[in-house]
């Protein structure tokens, strides 16, 4: 048994039939193995074997988000909208509250006031 190797890189494991003879593919084959660190797409033009550079096929597979990846940020961001959304609407609430709590203090107030001249003047109901 050895290996030998398509014109497409392809590894094509011989073996010997019943007769003792190797049984090859009947595309053509080499036996030079492909060099280490060469990228796809190669192949072998009869002399060598022509491929292309990591840096050329880095920038040929550039792959954009899966939609999976997409759907996941989407459905993150609208949980933090929504977190923000309930947030806002707790402030608001505590802030309205806040506001009637100082109408509440200044009503008190001007009437303690009030009461406090009536009482230096000597007027009394």
């Amino acid at each position: 048994m050895k290996i030998v190797y398509l014109y497409d890189g392809t590894p094509f494991i011989v073996e010997l039939n019943v007769e003792g003879e190797y049984v090859y593919p009947k595309d053509e084959y080499t036996e030079v193995p492909p060099p280490e660190g060469i990228y796809q797409p190669f192949y072998y033009d009869g002399n060598e074997w022509v491929g292309t550079s990591k840096e050329e096929w880095e920038l040929n597979n550039i792959t954009d988000p899966t939609p999976n990846d997409l759907k996941l940020m989407v459905s993150n961001l609208q949980k933090q909208l929504v977190m923000s959304n309930l947030n806002m609407s707790k402030m608001s609430q505590v802030n309205m509250t806040q506001t009637d709590d100082i109408k509440e203090l200044k009503e008190q107030l001007a009437n303690v006031v009030l009461e406090l001249t009536k009482l230096k003047n000597g007027s009394v109901e």
